[in-house]
């Protein structure tokens, strides 16, 4: 009986052990995670030796797409900082001060970042972790009424840039790595991922939960992308697990309610340059997502985001599509909507967001995207100016994410 007793209790424990494990995401939960691979938000380890081989060797699409990036001004190591500032204001309305010097900045780290790792010269490094170090020791806050979209996007770009800089370079000290960690955590995470509305910011990400007010379409896949990244970065399982959450399952920010079974994005109605940041963003997300070893985010709703990215390169580049007025997004009445047709503002102006999607739906899983294929065959993306060069977007996608041999701009048919 004794033993009885006290075999019960062994397997009750083992039980509650593994229920606790499974929640945590140890135990052969969604995401198993048990520590996280570095660097590894949108480049891993054999992306950036990709990239470097690809140069190295003068292979295209590589090669000709480093040229063009290493013309950027903002890739130079003598890129001359436009912050550091104490407050960074975001408004839809009136002055943004801070907003645009911190997303010039993001990106000339990201850019360093990678020239670094490909060149070998360690005075790009020396230019991100300045950029890294002049921002994590002067800035206090992130506000305004568009903080956290200027909190997320240029976030993300920034700890990007820091986690190839972390990872493959011994010139960033840990002091100053644990000055940006906590810049991250206590300034960038707050408002990318705000719950609750207050009177700066009425309509965050996951504001439904409090049943006052709902969130903003793009808005939220910003956020839910910087929180996977964020929590990359800062090695917290709790973040990036609360960003995958949110993308699966916030009814307005989540992919089932962002796109369509056809296509159509819930701000197709709007404009053109909304849904294609949307793409970006969740694109990014799904990427982190997959490099960590959580490899079903791109797959999702059979493949509904590779189904969005179609709906959306067809009808930017002329086509007609099919249209439902009856699906848009949250707070569509904020904006002028809900639309009755479909929005021509923007249309035909291509975000730098295609080669991400196209690099694991066709060059890795063999799948066809023709209408993505035909934009990347007429549009090139790596050019310095106002759209490729602002932290938004997963810019110089050929350069980072082509996974196949060939001209950069051939067709990929």
């Amino acid at each position: 009986m004794i033993l009885a007793i006290r075999l019960v209790s062994v397997v009750l424990c083992l039980a509650l052990l593994i229920q606790t494990a499974i929640a945590r995401g140890f135990w052969g939960g969604k995401y198993q995670r048990q520590g996280f691979i570095h660097p590894g938000i949108l480049s891993v380890q054999p992306d950036l030796d990709r990239m470097k081989y690809g140069v190295e060797t003068q292979t295209d699409p590589w090669y000709s797409a480093f040229l063009n990036m290493s013309g950027d001004p903002m890739s130079s190591s003598s890129y001359a900082m436009k912050g550091p500032f104490n407050y960074v204001t975001r408004n839809n309305t009136g002055g943004s001060p801070g907003t645009t010097q911190l997303s010039s900045d993001s990106v000339a780290s990201l850019l360093n970042a990678l020239m670094y790792y490909i060149t070998g010269d360690t005075a790009h490094a020396e230019k991100s972790v300045e950029i890294f170090n002049s921002w994590a020791s002067s800035l206090k806050l992130i506000n305004g009424t568009d903080a956290q979209l200027v909190a997320a996007l240029s976030g993300t770009e920034l700890v990007n840039a820091a986690e190839i800089i972390r990872y493959t370079y011994s010139g960033w000290t840990k002091s100053d790595i644990t000055t940006f960690e906590n810049m991250i955590l206590k300034i960038f995470y707050p408002p990318a991922s705000q719950t609750t509305p207050n009177t700066v910011d009425p309509h965050p990400l996951n504001a439904l939960l409090t049943l006052v007010f709902s969130s903003q379409a793009n808005w939220g896949n910003s956020g839910e992308k910087a929180m996977v990244a964020f929590g990359v970065f800062l090695n917290n399982v709790t973040m990036y697990e609360q960003g995958l959450n949110l993308y699966e399952t916030f009814a307005c920010a989540d992919l089932n309610n962002t796109i369509n079974s056809f296509g159509q994005n819930s701000e197709s109605g709007r404009d053109q340059t909304h849904p294609q940041l949307s793409l970006g963003n969740m694109a990014e997300l799904c990427q982190t997502a997959h490099n960590q070893g959580d490899y079903g985010y791109w797959d999702l709703l059979s493949e509904r985001l590779m189904i969005g990215y179609e709906y959306t390169a067809k009808y930017n580049l002329g086509n007609d599509v099919e249209y439902d007025p009856n699906f848009y997004r949250c707070d569509a009445n904020l904006l002028g909507g809900p639309w009755a047709d479909i929005s021509d503002v923007h249309r035909g102006q291509f975000r730098p967001i295609y080669q991400l999607a196209y690099s694991y739906y066709v060059q890795v899983k063999g799948l066809e995207m023709p209408w993505t294929a035909k934009v990347l065959e007429e549009e090139v993306f790596e050019a310095n100016d106002s759209v490729n060069n602002i932290a938004n977007s997963p810019i110089y996608g050929t350069l980072r994410f082509s996974r196949v041999a060939g001209n950069a701009w051939a067709s990929r048919k």
